[in-house]
């Protein structure tokens, strides 16, 4: 299955499950959400962001039901494998220009001095 054909079922889900129509995505228009839900369409990340908060989901939520539909994997799981891929990064000694991620914190809410120690600090050792 397709990664399209994936975000549109759990779109469709999620949107029935929380019981909104699609008139109810007031900033997205019906036309698009329509095309979304039939896998005619793709959407953007500005537009992926827009949907979560009508849905009252994170994006990673959203993100995840739509890879576990697609693999037929148990979201659980790729949670799993999630951890595991940032911990694998982190052993590494994380990614340059990425020091922030694995500080657990947004680079928006960082001070640029603290930005600036934490591409200087060592990584954490597992």
């Amino acid at each position: 299955m397709s990664l399209k054909s994936s975000f549109a079922i759990v779109l469709r889900v999620l949107r029935s499950k929380r019981n909104i129509s699609q008139r109810d995505f007031g900033d997205t228009s019906r036309t698009f959400l329509s095309r979304l839900e039939g896998a005619r369409a793709s959407i953007t990340l500005d537009k992926l962001e827009q949907v979560s908060r009508r849905l009252q989901l994170s994006l990673l939520t959203i993100l995840t039901l739509t890879l576990s539909e697609q693999s037929g994997r148990p979201a659980a799981d790729l949670i799993d494998s999630l951890r595991c891929e940032i911990e694998h990064l982190q052993g590494d000694g994380g990614v340059p220009g990425l020091e922030v991620a694995f500080d657990g914190r947004s680079p928006s809410r960082l001070q640029p001095s603290l930005v600036t120690r934490a591409k200087q600090a060592e990584p954490p050792a597992l």
